[in-house]
């Protein structure tokens, strides 16, 4: 570095507008600072509506101090030399000054060190001085107008913290003057875990409009609201949310149905704006299961013939087990004896929600006899706990016994296999809940039972109807088993008198159906074991009836004919005109609610200035909606549209809220004219109709041939 009063003149000027540079530099980066911290407080009070001052200051000093830093860094790295900005600025240089700076620098350029003549380095200097005693750094580079865009932002930024102490103003207005602040919800957190069987992921939701779940799944909700209390509402009832620490309020429910949940804080007896979410709940479908092959009954000569079973399986989650089952049935009349088991089945898994199984089934080790049967059928069950087997289509395998081909063009009456699964099938039924009672619960239990006994009374109606109807529907369970109706005796007295009545058989049906009354009496009030017994008796009876030799019928009454002679006969004085009361239409309960609820909405839409309680009303109608049907998807959109505009009312969102408003009164409105007829198309009178002829016929008159 050369060492020259001239040169210690060039440094001094470059070193003066160096620090002028940075100067300029710092003030556009505060000016830009002061623009970010505007747009940040127009951020800030269109969406909260109000900005506090405090913090509005916060944000423009750390703006302010970043932008004019990163500023002045970034013009001393990109920002050519100093030298080259004066020559810029003042071209009459000449490239001098740049020349001089090289060879005042530390570090030159190979063609400036080259000059190594003194002569020649000391007329640079000295013409490079006398240059820069005629330069002032502060008019090559003015600061005013880095002043005026500072002074622009920095007004900009006060107008906005002005509007956003109005805002915060009239928002503490509306909550009450002088009076403790409205609570208000800030956030909501949602955690949606599904069942564990389902294999679902766990879902985060924040502040969400609706949560959907499958059925069964824990949903964890976490307000955060400033509020001493914050109690919940769902179609069940409401209820508290706990406290788990400052303004956090937490609560778990149980999606078990469609609705909403309502969300509302409160704080020395006043309540805030309330929340409103909707709730759909997926229900996890049965699974399904069919037999593909043979898919139809079969009728086999012998058990030497196999069959191919093939099966398709199906659940919307995953299937969990796949059996194929079967029933033999062997025996005729009342002795039907029933055997139960599975077959063995090659599965075949295209994922965790379609199975396939096939099985080449041989039937010659079930035993079967001409005339048996085995019916199956497939047996699916999906990986929800407790689950119960959904079945498929039942078939039947036949072994055809000699003459049990019915003739072609002749069906076989349906009630000729009406007995086939009567009072042995109770039986059985009632053994097998017998044996599973340790499994079950006590109402399950009893639920069972009272199926088992609805069976048992309609195989006692099926013998009563063949007995002609003479025992009573309820017959007195302490009477004696030979105990008849009387009247129904006396007037079956031509049967007595022409001896019908003589077969034991029919004695032996009668105490069969008071064994089944009593045991679907004993079912009735789950008592199982005497039910057994009485169930036996009653099939013995059977077995002994129908080992008789005669053929129980009912008799049929002879059709009532009328008697023409007595046709136009008989005093006509006491005829009159039948008068019946005038029916009133019923009312369509779910729409008057929906008009109730439209005309809440309408009342609140058409206020000028939403009053304070207008977030509160909106809401209220939302949850009114979906509890008249959470399952309908347009009342689902219209409960999501007025929640909007219950938040956007809530953080003085006019022209957002009266949107949704707008779109909330539109669907309701489409949904209640769904419902609405058509009305009756108006009826042409007759002066119309002629006039209309008239006209027709001028016209036609005129129109050439």
């Amino acid at each position: 570095m050369i060492a020259r009063p001239d040169a210690t003149v060039v440094r001094d000027f470059l070193a003066r507008a160096r620090r002028r540079v940075a100067l300029v530099a710092s003030v556009e980066g505060a000016a830009a600072g002061f623009v970010a911290v505007f747009l940040v407080s127009v951020v800030a009070i269109a969406a909260r509506g109000a900005w506090s001052t405090g913090l509005s200051l916060t944000v423009a000093v750390v703006l302010v101090l970043l932008c004019g830093v990163a500023r002045t860094v970034e013009r001393r790295t990109r920002a050519p030399r100093v030298s080259v900005l004066v020559e810029r600025r003042d071209p009459k240089c000449r490239n001098l000054l740049i020349t001089a700076d090289e060879l005042t620098s530390r570090t030159s350029t190979p063609a400036i060190a080259a000059v190594s003549n003194d002569y020649v380095q000391g007329v640079v200097l000295r013409e490079a001085a006398r240059l820069v005693s005629t330069l002032d750094p502060s008019a090559l580079f003015p600061v005013r107008n880095a002043l005026i865009a500072l002074l622009a932002g920095a007004g900009l930024w006060a107008t906005t913290l002005a509007v956003g102490q109005r805002a915060t103003q009239r928002t503490a207005a509306q909550r009450g003057v002088g009076g403790p602040a409205m609570p208000t919800i800030n956030s909501i957190d949602v955690v949606v875990t599904p069942p564990s069987y389902s294999g679902q992921k766990t879902r985060t939701l924040h502040d969400p409009v609706r949560i959907e779940a499958l059925t069964g799944s824990q949903i964890r909700l976490t307000v955060h609201a400033r509020a001493k209390t914050v109690a919940i509402e769902t179609l069940k009832g409401r209820d508290s949310l706990a406290i788990s620490q400052s303004e956090m309020f937490t609560g778990n429910l149980v999606a078990d149905a469609d609705g909403y949940v309502a969300i509302d804080p409160a704080a020395d007896g006043r309540t805030g704006n309330r929340r409103l979410i909707g709730l759909s709940v997926f229900p996890d479908l049965p699974p399904r299961a069919r037999i593909t092959a043979p898919g139809k009954d079969l009728f086999l000569r012998d058990a030497h013939q196999p069959i191919d079973v093939a099966i398709e399986a199906n659940d919307d989650i995953g299937v969990a087990s796949l059996r194929l089952h079967y029933t033999k049935v062997s025996g005729s009349g009342e002795r039907f004896t029933f055997v139960e088991g599975d077959v063995p089945i090659t599965i075949s898994r295209t994922d965790a929600r379609t199975w396939t199984a096939r099985t080449h089934w041989s039937l010659e080790g079930l035993g079967l006899t001409p005339g048996d049967m085995i019916v199956y059928r497939a047996l699916v069950t999906d990986r929800r706990p407790g689950s119960t087997p959904s079945e498929s289509d039942s078939f039947i395998a036949e072994i055809i016994a000699p003459g049990g081909v019915a003739a072609p063009g002749f069906a076989v009456d349906p009630d000729q296999e009406r007995y086939a699964v009567s009072q042995q099938m109770v039986i059985l039924k009632t053994e097998r809940l017998q044996a599973q009672r340790s499994a079950l619960s006590a109402e399950d239990f009893a639920n069972a039972s009272s199926e088992i006994a609805i069976e048992q009374r309609k195989v006692r109606a099926e013998f009563v109807f063949m007995m002609g109807g003479e025992v009573a529907d309820a017959p007195n369970p302490d009477a004696a088993i030979t105990d008849l109706n009387e009247e129904a005796e006396a007037e079956g007295e031509s049967d007595l008198a022409a001896g019908r009545m003589q077969n034991q058989g029919r004695i032996a049906l009668m105490r069969a159906i008071r064994f089944m009354s009593r045991a679907a009496t004993s079912l009735t009030v789950a008592d199982l074991p005497p039910a057994l017994t009485q169930e036996r008796a009653a099939l013995a009876q059977l077995e002994q009836a129908f080992s008789r030799s005669r053929i129980l019928l009912r008799a049929l009454n002879e059709r009532e004919k009328l008697d023409l002679s007595r046709r136009l006969t008989g005093s006509l004085t006491d005829v009159t005109r039948d008068t019946h009361p005038t029916v009133e239409a019923e009312a369509d309960a779910r729409s008057a609610e929906l008009r109730k609820s439209l005309s809440a909405i309408a009342a609140v839409a058409a206020q000028r200035t939403f009053a304070s309680d207008a977030s509160t009303a909106v809401s209220t109608a939302g949850a009114n909606v979906l509890r008249i049907d959470p399952s309908n998807k347009a009342l689902q959109d219209v409960a999501a549209s007025l929640s909007a505009a219950a938040t956007a009312i809530e953080r003085n969102r006019t022209n957002d809220a009266r949107k949704d408003l707008e779109r909330g009164v539109t669907g309701l409105a489409g949904v209640l004219r769904s419902n609405l007829f058509d009305a009756p198309p108006a009826a042409r009178s007759l002066e119309s109709d002629r006039l209309g002829g008239a006209l027709r016929d001028a016209v036609r008159g005129r129109s050439p041939r």
